[in-house]
Order: C-alpha cells, then sequence, then structure tokens
C-alpha cells in the first residue's frame, strides 16, 4: 500500500472501472471529516471529484481566523490537491465552527457538518458549541459546485442536556434520506466508546431559521477488536446507500509514538435509510465489523465517496504537517 507519498499502483486514468487504483499523497493540511463533492457515490469518475474537508480549528486567538473547510482533488498524476473556498463561508450570525469532526452530504445542496462535542466555557459558566451546520452550496452557480461558496442555513444543537454529553466527542456522522420520507436519519458516533446516536431532522424545516435540539437515542456500539490495538473506536463515519453498509476507521492516537488505524466496514448491512430498522436497534445492539485495511503510520479523520463499483476517500489527521489523503478502488477494499 502507498502511504504518505505521491503515486499510484497503476495508470491513475479517470477511467477507473477495470483498473486496480491505489494512490495517496502527502498534504500540509490536517483532515478532520470528508463528504463528497461534486457527484454522488455511483458517479461514474469519483476518482477525480471533488471532495469537502472539515478542520478541527478551535475558536481561540491562534486559530480563530484559519479555514473550517477545504476542497480536496486528485490530479492527473495522482497527487493531492488542496484547494480553499473561493468565498467566505457564511456564518449566519453562528459563532463559527469549533472543532469540526465530520461531515457528511445530503443531496446537491446540503451537508450537514458536527462539532465534536459540547465545550464548557468557564468565563460563561455555561456549555458552548455542540452543534450540527446545515450548510447549503449553489451547485446552479458554479459547475465545479464547491466553489460557489458554502452558506449556514442552519443550526441544530446536539442535546437539551449537554451535562450528559459532556465528555462524548462525535468523531463520526453519516446520513442517509429516510425510505419514503422527507427526512434524514443521522448517525453520530462517539470516538472512545464506540457508541452510536440516531435522529432524524425534517427536509420541510430546513429553511426555518430557528435552531432546534436533537432527540439523540444511542442505537447500538461499535467496538474494534484488541488486536487492532487501537484506542479510538470511531474518527469517522460513513454510509453506502449503494451497499447499504456502515463504514467507519478506529484509530491509535499517541503522544509519543506513530498513530495507526484500521478502515472496517459491517459485518451486516446496517440499513440507515429505513427507519423502522433503526428503532429495532437499542443501546445494548452490537454493530460487529469486518477490517478493510491497516495504516501503519497515519491517524485517519475522514472517508467518504464508497461506490459499489468505484472508491473510498481517506484523509488523516496526524497532528502535525504530514498527512494523508488518498482513494482506494472498490476491487482492494473488498479483497
Amino acid at each position: 500500500m502507498v502511504t504518505g507519498c505521491g503515486g499510484s499502483d497503476s495508470n491513475s486514468s479517470s477511467d477507473t472501472t477495470t483498473k486496480d487504483i491505489q494512490i495517496s499523497g502527502s498534504i500540509d493540511q490536517s483532515i478532520s471529516g470528508l463528504a463528497l463533492g461534486n457527484n454522488s457515490e455511483d458517479s461514474k469518475d469519483n476518482l477525480h471529484d471533488y471532495v469537502l474537508a472539515v478542520l478541527d480549528y478551535k475558536n481561540i486567538p491562534s486559530e480563530e481566523n484559519k479555514p473550517r473547510f477545504v476542497m480536496l482533488h486528485m490530479d492527473k498524476n495522482g497527487n493531492p490537491i488542496v484547494e480553499n473556498i473561493n468565498y467566505q463561508v457564511e456564518w449566519s450570525g453562528h459563532p463559527k465552527g469549533n472543532d469540526l469532526e465530520s461531515i457528511c452530504k445530503l443531496d446537491d445542496n446540503y451537508y450537514l457538518a458536527a462539532e465534536s462535542g459540547y465545550y464548557y466555557d468557564k468565563s460563561a459558566g455555561d456549555y458552548l458549541y455542540g452543534r450540527l451546520f446545515l450548510i447549503h452550496r449553489d451547485a446552479s452557480l458554479d459547475p465545479d459546485g464547491l466553489k460557489s461558496g458554502l452558506t449556514v442555513e442552519k443550526v441544530y444543537n446536539i442535546a437539551s442536556n449537554p451535562e450528559n454529553f459532556a465528555n462524548i466527542n462525535f468523531e463520526g456522522l453519516a446520513c442517509a434520506q429516510a425510505d419514503g420520507s422527507e427526512s434524514y436519519n443521522i448517525l453520530l458516533g462517539d470516538r472512545k466508546s464506540g457508541k452510536l446516536y440516531w435522529d432524524s431532522i425534517d427536509v420541510n424545516n430546513f429553511t426555518n431559521q430557528n435552531g432546534e435540539t436533537l432527540n439523540l437515542k444511542q442505537v447500538g456500539e461499535i467496538s474494534a477488536p484488541k488486536e487492532w490495538k487501537t484506542n479510538r473506536n470511531i474518527s469517522d463515519l460513513f454510509y453506502s446507500t449503494q451497499d447499504h453498509h456502515l463504514y467507519g476507521a478506529a484509530s491509535f492516537d499517541s503522544k509519543i509514538s506513530a498513530h495507526r488505524s484500521t478502515l472496517y466496514r459491517s459485518s451486516k448491512a446496517f440499513n440507515l435509510e429505513d427507519t423502522d430498522f433503526m428503532k429495532t436497534l437499542s443501546p445494548s445492539s452490537k454493530i460487529n465489523i469486518d477490517k478493510i485495511i491497516d495504516f501503519n503510520e497515519d491517524k485517519i479523520e475522514g472517508i467518504t465517496g464508497y461506490g459499489l463499483e468505484k472508491g473510498m476517500f481517506y484523509g488523516s489527521d496526524n497532528d502535525n504537517n504530514n498527512n494523508t489523503f488518498g482513494y482506494k478502488l472498490y476491487s482492494h477494499i473488498t479483497k
């Protein structure tokens, strides 16, 4: 496997149908979450799509003015390119996102991005942040979609009882439009415990600027096997509407040694789009997972873009300026 350096296993042509392609390269930016950009997961050419990434900068003086979103794509030689959004993100009067750790694409016009969890501000004497942002981009303004800019349309509070979620870090976010409904099922995952939380948001309320509060229900738990030697069960989540499986990354985060990660897939169909299926899950539900591949030096915190005949993008946050953005073709994932 190629990680941390530019290159590819084979010709990185846009025709990925019959080629075993696996490419990755080094980037300066630390990635905390990824979502598809221009196309759907069943795009004919995922490899050269733009991918939207969230960055986990905090609302502190040294980081407050740094970007919260960047675009990523692969050039024709298989090298990763990082591009800033052309227009400043419009936060619509809300405090800028703090510690964004995950993002999912709802449709061509909307994304959801999640802060990692609640932050207790001692000076304010209150819990701050702990929000999901409904982000709008007008794809009709620009053929490349994301370059037209992003606007925060609506803010959801993660919970009405932040004290109960104060020690949770939501690093995974997956979403799917609910079958036969104008709602999206939203799945949040806590990085350490691996607990999964579910709620739905209504499309008809997207244009209502009033904030809302989620009513999260615990719907199971993911536990990485001990032999993987990871200390975070969920560093990101992605749900594939193509094969109806839940994908994730588990990672080992260390202050004194190299990071490492393992990508995985649910052993059975998860059916996030099926509300009746989600209702059958309980806090004691165990979501069994199967390994896809190991990363020996990267803390993978972003995955997206899986298609039945295509592949998956991944990005790392190695706590330094030597990070990896890459792509794996489907045949690699299923071997």
